[in-house]
C-alpha cells in the first residue's frame, strides 16, 4: 500500500456495524463542513455519529440523556465538570434552547476506528452512565427538600464538606491511641472553668475544692467553689478587653483540686495554658487539661476506662472585635430573612435563612444564627454554647411545632451531636443523635454510628445490622445498590470491623477487612486495620477463637 493512502473508511465501518446490529439510521451530509451525520438507534437509545470530511474518525453523541430546570443550571454545570474530571471515556456537556425552560445534558465519545465489540461496549456504557448521572444528580438535589428556593450549588458544596467531616471521624486504630481531642474555639464569650470541665471531662459528681493559678506574672489561690467555676480561662494569660486585649504572659499552670463521687480523697487535675500567637483581630491560647488515674478498688477497677488518666486539648481564641458588630450582623440576616419570607421571595433565601425564619424570639434566633455560623467554621465549642440554648428553648414545645420548626429543631440536635463527636465526647453526642436514629437520613445515621463506634458502644452491632437489613430490603442485592448507598454500606461495614476489634473479636474483624482488600473504596482502610490486628495477636499471643460481645453468635453483615 502506498504511503498516505487511506487504510480504512470510518463511514463504511459504521454503516457495517449498524447493519449487523439491525440499527435503524439516517445519514445526512453537511454541505459547508463536509461532515456526515448518522442518526441511529441502539437498544431504544437515540445517538448521533458525526464523521468528518476526512472520513478518519467519528464523534458519537448521546444527546438529551438528561434534563433539569433552568434554575438548576449552576448544579448542572458543577456536575458536568465533576464528571469530566473523573470519566476518561465520556465527555459531558449541556445546552439551553433559547425558548426552553430546561437545561439538556449530553454525553459523547470519540473513536478513530470502529471495532464492533468495543462499539457495543461503549454504547451500553452510555446507558450505565446515564443511570449513574441521574442517581447522582437526584441525590444532589435531595440535599435540600426545597431545591427551587436555595442555591443548590452552594448547598452541594456544604453537603460534600460535611460528608468529609463525617468520614474524618471514622477513626482507625493505627492513630487512635495518639490522637488528642482538639478543637478551635473563638469569640468574645467567657470560657468559665466549670463549663469547660463539664464539656471536655464530664464526671458524674465532683466538688471543686481549690484552684491554684501560677504564671510569670500571677500567683493566686482560690477556695470558693462558685468563684472557681466562673473563672474565665482566657484571663489566665490575657489582660484587657476589645482592642486593648494582650498577652500578659506566655504560659500559666492551673492546679485544680477536687473530689469526685463517694471518694473524699482530694485529687488534682493540671491545666496548662500556652500563648499560641496573635494577629490584628485574634489572640490564640492552647488549653490542655489532664485528669489523674484513681487507685484501683472493688468499685473502681483498673479495667474501668472512665477512671484511667485522660487529657483533652483545645485551641481557644479571643476576638478583639466589638460584640455589637456580631449582633448587627445577626439582626440584618434575621430581618432580611423575615422580609423575604413575608414577600414570598423564597428563591433568594439560603438554607440558614429559611431555618432562621422558624425562630420567633430574637434571643433564640441570635443563638441559632451564630450556632450555625460557628458550626460551618468548625468552631465547635462556641457552636455548642449557642445551639444548646436553641435546643433547650424548643424541646418543651416539640409537639406544638409545625413541620418546618421540627426540621429546624432536629437539625439543631444533629449539629450538637456532631460538635460533641468532634470533641470526642461521645456520650453527649449520643444523647442528641439518638433523636434521629430512625429518620432515614444518611448523614444522621453516619454520625450516630461514628459516636457508637468511637465510644465502644455494643449497641452498634444490632443498630448497624438493622440498617443494613433495611438497605437490603429497599434496594435488593449488592450489585443493585446506587453508588451513594453502596458507599454508605461500606462505611457501616468498616465501622463494624473497627468495633469488633475494640471488643477483641479479632476473627470477625479480620474476616470483614480481608473481604475489603480487593474493594477500591475500602482497601487502604482494611490494610491498616489488618496490620493492627496482626500486632494485637503478636503482642498477646492470641491463638484461640473469639467470643461474641453478647455471648452468642454474631450474625454476618448482609453484604
Amino acid at each position: 500500500m502506498l504511503f498516505g493512502k487511506k487504510k480504512y473508511s470510518v463511514k463504511a465501518q459504521l454503516e457495517q456495524f449498524l447493519k449487523e446490529y439491525h440499527c435503524r439510521y439516517t445519514a445526512d451530509q453537511d454541505k459547508d463542513s463536509g461532515a456526515t451525520y448518522y442518526n441511529f438507534e441502539f437498544q431504544a437509545g437515540h445517538f448521533i455519529g458525526t464523521v468528518r470530511k476526512q472520513d478518519d474518525c467519528i464523534d458519537v453523541s448521546y444527546p438529551n440523556m438528561a434534563s433539569a430546570p433552568i434554575s438548576q443550571l449552576p448544579l448542572v454545570r458543577s456536575k458536568c465538570n465533576e464528571r469530566n474530571n473523573s470519566n476518561i471515556l465520556f465527555k459531558f456537556t449541556y445546552s439551553i434552547e433559547h425558548d426552553s425552560t430546561e437545561v439538556n445534558v449530553h454525553m459523547s465519545f470519540f473513536n478513530n476506528v470502529i471495532d464492533n465489540a468495543a462499539m457495543v461496549d461503549q454504547l451500553r456504557a452510555a446507558f450505565h452512565f446515564q443511570r449513574e448521572w441521574q442517581r447522582d444528580y437526584d441525590e444532589a438535589v435531595s440535599i435540600s427538600k426545597d431545591y427551587n428556593n436555595i442555591d443548590l450549588e452552594s448547598e452541594l458544596y456544604k453537603h460534600q464538606r460535611e460528608m468529609f467531616l463525617l468520614r474524618r471521624l471514622e477513626l482507625h486504630h493505627e492513630f487512635n491511641a495518639t490522637l488528642a481531642k482538639q478543637s478551635r474555639v473563638y469569640g468574645r464569650s467567657p470560657l468559665p472553668l466549670g463549663k469547660f470541665i463539664d464539656m471536655v471531662a464530664p464526671m458524674a459528681d465532683f466538688d471543686l475544692v481549690r484552684l491554684g493559678i501560677n504564671s510569670p506574672v500571677k500567683h493566686e489561690c482560690w477556695d470558693e467553689a462558685e468563684k472557681i467555676k466562673s473563672f474565665d480561662l482566657r484571663h489566665a494569660l490575657i489582660e484587657g478587653d476589645g482592642t486593648q486585649a494582650h498577652f500578659a504572659s506566655d504560659y500559666a499552670v492551673l492546679d485544680l483540686h477536687y473530689k469526685s463521687g463517694n471518694d473524699q480523697k482530694v485529687k488534682t487535675a493540671t491545666i496548662l495554658l500556652t500563648a499560641e500567637g496573635e494577629d490584628e483581630h485574634t489572640l490564640y491560647t492552647r488549653v490542655t487539661i489532664t485528669f489523674p488515674a484513681d487507685n484501683a478498688s472493688r468499685i473502681n477497677s483498673l479495667n474501668n476506662e472512665e477512671r484511667r488518666p485522660h487529657s483533652s486539648s483545645l485551641l481557644i481564641a479571643l476576638e478583639r472585635a466589638d460584640g455589637m458588630q456580631q449582633y448587627k450582623e445577626f439582626y440584618y440576616m434575621w430581618t432580611d430573612a423575615q422580609i423575604k419570607a413575608r414577600n414570598g421571595e423564597l428563591d433568594s433565601m439560603t438554607e440558614e435563612q429559611m431555618m432562621l425564619c422558624q425562630a420567633d424570639e430574637s434571643d433564640v434566633a441570635y443563638n441559632l444564627y451564630w450556632g450555625q455560623q460557628y458550626f460551618n467554621s468548625e468552631r465547635y465549642y462556641e457552636a455548642i454554647l449557642h445551639l444548646e440554648n436553641v435546643y433547650n428553648s424548643y424541646r418543651g414545645h416539640f409537639f406544638e411545632m409545625n413541620s418546618e420548626q421540627k426540621r429546624m429543631f432536629l437539625e439543631t440536635a444533629y449539629k450538637l451531636g456532631f460538635c460533641y463527636n468532634e470533641l470526642g465526647l461521645y456520650k453527649q453526642a449520643f444523647f442528641y443523635l439518638d433523636l434521629m436514629s430512625s429518620d432515614g437520613n444518611i448523614r444522621h445515621t453516619m454520625e450516630l454510628v461514628n459516636a457508637m463506634a468511637n465510644a465502644k458502644d455494643p449497641r452498634l452491632f444490632s443498630y448497624t445490622e438493622g440498617v443494613m437489613e433495611e438497605v437490603k430490603h429497599n434496594f435488593g442485592q449488592e450489585e443493585e445498590l446506587p453508588d451513594n448507598i453502596r458507599q454508605f454500606v461500606n462505611f457501616l461495614r468498616r465501622r463494624r470491623g473497627y468495633a469488633f476489634i475494640n471488643f477483641n473479636q479479632l476473627d470477625k474483624a479480620e474476616k470483614i477487612f480481608t473481604e475489603m482488600l480487593d474493594e477500591e473504596d475500602n482497601a487502604n482502610y482494611a490494610i491498616k486495620e489488618l496490620a493492627h490486628i496482626r500486632r494485637l495477636r503478636e503482642e498477646s499471643g492470641l491463638d484461640k477463637l473469639d467470643t461474641d460481645p453478647d455471648g452468642g453468635k454474631e450474625k454476618e453483615p448482609p453484604f
